[in-house]
């Protein structure tokens, strides 16, 4: 029997020995949360990965290098990473400096660097990263096969963060603002492909290296790592816009594939996937990268929204709403996740609310209001409530354990949306990504924008001319969806929502009066629809009329069609 026991075998000798997947520790199997102290005192500038994968032994080999600004006097520098790795050692400015890994942290004790200035530091590291084991909801290395028996590789980590494989300042807040160079070491019958564009590939002694290179700024955990025997199938796209003073061109839409079946993925990319893209620039604005490419690459698992390299595991199959769901889900973050990004974890709505809602709205232009509804309303029955979408306090990725961010957030930008006004809301929504309603105005490259909750909140109350914190209040930062109050005596009718006496809407609300003709036996129907706002107030309704409230389902509340909190997600 082989045991593998810290105090008996050397740290690197434990990774290579054991074919078992340690737990991660605690701190590294969280993302983001609350800022230290330490991280709060540095501005990300730049990352330089450079990591071998040995593919046969599942390790890697790396080396990674951050610059980052001081933003006040420091002598220790923290970073996350995993502390099933080996480190070899660790320099700041080029000088070799004391570190401590420990607790998912590695400290790293420096001279001082003053505010204001650059610093580098450079960790040299090697081991058997964590793989996951239900990828993408579990964060990892995924180390597959394709059905030829090659190696197909991928990394999944936006949950768990960038520290499963590299150290970083894991946190949503802090994108390099110069962006990332990634080299990327395979055996020669491999390929690697990441995010921005390919600048050089060298083959030397068996393995070739990829470097990879992106200007834009990028959140850590979309630095993702996917190899295999991939080939290429490539589209040039038409600019909407210039980079630069220069006039519009074109940029690459390139699908890396595992696949054979041409026919298969001609209709992915050439048909499905150019009509969404025609889509979204339509309704939202120009494609956030277009000075870099759109990037696709088939996956070993479901998907993930990599920021210009989007990872795809849906088998090219369409839903029934006449779409790649899973292509046109993933896509929608490179607007929202991507170019507008969180501030905090809490704000994870920003993300996934608006991403889920382009959904129904998209299967609304395939196939008519069916879509919409068919979507919406599966949607609907999965909201769990067991507690706020947007909490008060800081909080970890960890407490989202429901879908609630997309569904419930698709749902409160359904009725958010008809109480604006089409133009309002989605100049609203265009600001909330570009920081402008006109974003066709714009060149690349284009800035992107970080923001909370409160920033569209603010966002969308001056689009509509009134503070709207209520209407979030009663929506995102309560527990329970509203529940509408209708109280009918006599000839009234009085509208409001329970336990919320600030969610006042003009509810439409339809009325059915009956008169018979003469010399008939059927009665004719006649329908008039009211506006009745959700304060209280008396209505006259006439008692014999028969009413229909929200006929549209315009207003999102509860219908008691699912048992809330007990969903299983």
């Amino acid at each position: 029997m082989k045991f593998c026991l810290p105090f008996i075998v050397s740290a690197y000798a434990l990774l290579q020995g054991c074919a078992a997947n340690p737990p991660l520790d605690p701190i590294t199997a969280v993302s983001s949360g609350e800022l230290t102290a330490l991280q709060a005192l540095y501005d990300v500038k730049h990352y330089q990965l450079e990591i071998e994968v040995v593919p046969e032994q599942k390790t890697i080999i790396g080396n990674v290098s951050m610059t980052a600004l001081a933003l006040g006097a420091i002598t220790q520098i923290e970073l996350d990473f995993d502390p099933r790795f080996k480190i070899a050692m660790v320099t700041v400015n080029e000088r070799q400096a004391y570190f401590e890994l420990s607790n998912g942290k590695l400290l790293i004790t420096t001279d001082l660097l003053a505010r204001g200035s650059e610093f580098t530091t450079s960790v040299s590291y090697k081991g058997r990263p964590y793989e996951a084991e239900n990828p993408p909801w579990d964060g990892g290395f995924v180390w597959s096969r394709t059905e030829s028996g090659q190696h197909w590789i991928a990394t999944a980590v936006q949950g768990r963060g960038c520290d499963l494989y590299w150290p970083c300042k894991d946190h949503v807040s802090d994108k390099p603002e110069r962006g990332a160079d990634m080299l990327i070491t395979v055996p020669n019958d491999l390929v690697a492909v990441m995010n921005g564009i390919l600048v050089s590939e060298q083959t030397i002694k068996g393995k070739t290296r990829y470097h990879w290179q992106t200007t834009n700024p990028i959140s850590a955990y979309h630095l993702a790592i996917n190899i295999g025997p991939f080939k290429e199938y490539r589209l040039e796209r038409q600019s909407l816009i210039g980079q630069g003073n220069k006039a519009p061109s074109t940029f690459p839409i390139v699908f890396y594939h595992i696949t054979e079946d041409m026919e298969k993925i001609e209709n992915l990319i050439k048909n499905d996937f150019s009509s969404q893209l025609d889509f979204y620039e339509r309704t939202l604005g120009p494609y956030p990268w277009g000075n870099e490419k759109i990037g696709i690459v088939e996956i070993p698992y479901l998907g993930m929204e990599h920021q210009t390299m989007n990872g795809y595991g849906n088998e090219f199959r369409r839903d029934p709403e006449g779409f790649d769901w899973l292509m046109q889900h993933e896509f929608a973050h490179e607007w929202f996740g991507n170019l507008m990004t969180q501030e905090a974890s809490r704000d994870f709505w920003l993300h996934e609310g608006f991403a889920n809602y382009m959904q129904p709205i998209y299967a609304q232009n395939v196939i008519g209001d069916a879509g919409f509804w068919s979507k919406m309303w599966r949607n609907y029955n999965a909201i769990a409530s067991c507690k706020p979408v947007i909490p008060e306090e800081d909080v970890s990725m960890d407490y989202f354990d429901s879908n609630d961010p997309y569904f419930k957030g698709s749902w409160t930008l359904h009725t958010l949306r008809w109480m604006m006004g089409e133009e309002k809301f989605w100049n609203a929504v265009r600001r909330l990504i570009y920081d402008t309603p006109d974003p066709w105005s714009l060149s690349y490259p284009i800035t992107p924008t970080q923001r909370s909750s409160e920033d569209f909140i603010t966002i969308a109350s001056d689009e509509y001319g009134e503070d709207l914190r209520w209407f979030f209040d009663a929506y995102l930062f309560s527990k329970d969806i509203p529940t509408l109050k209708v109280d009918r005596s006599n000839n009234e009718l009085r509208l409001s929502f329970r336990d919320l006496p600030s969610l006042i809407l003009d509810i439409p609300v339809v009325l059915y009066e009956d008169s018979a003709l003469k010399g008939d036996k059927h009665n004719v129907s006649r329908s008039t629809t009211l506006s009745i706002r959700s304060d209280g107030s008396s209505h006259a309704v006439p008692s014999s009329a028969r009413i229909q409230i929200d006929p549209e389902v315009k207003i999102f509340r509860e219908f008691s069609t699912a048992q809330r909190c007990q969903i299983s997600q």
